[in-house]
């Protein structure tokens, strides 16, 4: 090849394409002499590199880590020290969302996966990106991560200052149609945020706001479920009042049943319907209002 950045024929601008995609490396030029249709070619490679990502070597896979089939990786410790700005953002969403955070293996790359952050609903990898990488390059490691990891639920890329951030989830990462835009990949159009802001939001939409169900107002609830208990016991009572029995033992359980106030078995009901009160209790409490005749 005479010049590296000038694809000269579709060997050339295949490879080209290639280090564009995986690397981050120059887009090759589409408008070139004796080569027809250049676009169709790269929508074709684009699909082929997207269906089959690149494996990681043996020892850096993570799938056969989690297998037990090589050993785990060994470097740098979980948390950094505090001149590692990745390291105090992490150290902060630790405190504040309560996740736990591992060491990530290697995938053979030059995207350096650092960290894996579990919380109660969310697994997300974060990775520091080379610099100056591209969007489809990101796209393309980020489909690689989803696919080697299943329960994996969104990966973070962010730089080594830990200043520039971006969420990806698997739709982010593949192409799709926007009524506005029209097909694309990425995760937002909006200038990419702080590792610590941009996993934050992240978390605070997806993460149980315990807080607010700790102060939830059940009582309209509680309310409407005891106007219901009320509404059918009495249903019931002004059925058995308007029943004729014939045999004595059941003239006298409805006699009995007719001396109690109804305000006592709307509260054995509403005790039933909020589990305060099983069968055993409730047969004592009959026993004890209308009298013990077995």
């Amino acid at each position: 090849m005479s010049d590296d950045s000038e694809p000269t024929n579709i060997d050339d601008l295949i490879e080209q394409q290639l280090m564009f995609l995986r690397e981050g490396g120059p887009q090759p030029d589409t408008d070139l002499q004796g080569i027809e249709d250049a676009q169709a070619l790269l929508r074709v490679i684009d699909a082929l590199v997207d269906s089959s990502p690149p494996s990681p070597p043996l020892a850096q896979d993570p799938v056969a880590i989690r297998l037990g089939l090589v050993a785990a990786p060994t470097g740098a410790p979980i948390i950094g020290g505090p001149a590692d700005p990745i390291a105090s953002s992490i150290r902060e969403i630790q405190h504040r969302f309560s996740v736990d955070v591992a060491p990530a293996s290697t995938d053979g790359t030059s995207f350096e996966r650092r960290l894996e952050c579990h919380s109660i609903v969310e697994n997300i990898l974060v990775v520091v990106a080379p610099a100056k990488a591209s969007s489809p390059a990101i796209a393309v490691h980020a489909r690689g991560a989803f696919a080697l990891a299943q329960d994996l639920s969104a990966v973070v890329y962010t730089d080594a200052t830990a200043t520039e951030a971006t969420v990806m989830t698997y739709t982010d990462c593949h192409q799709r149609l926007e009524p506005a835009s029209g097909w694309r990949v990425g995760a937002s159009d909006a200038e990419p945020e702080s590792l610590l802001l941009a996993l934050s939001r992240y978390l605070e939409r997806s993460d149980p706001r315990w807080e607010d169900v700790r102060s939830l107002d059940a009582s309209g609830t509680l309310s409407g479920m005891e106007l219901d208990a009320a509404a059918a016991v009495r249903r019931v009572l002004d059925a058995l009042a308007t029943t004729k029995p014939r045999l004595d033992h059941k003239k006298l359980a409805r006699d009995r049943v007719g001396e109690v106030e109804d305000e006592v078995f709307i509260g054995w009901a509403r005790d039933v319907q909020r589990g305060s009160l099983d069968a055993t209790a409730l047969t004592e409490l009959i026993r004890a209002r209308v009298g013990d005749r077995s």
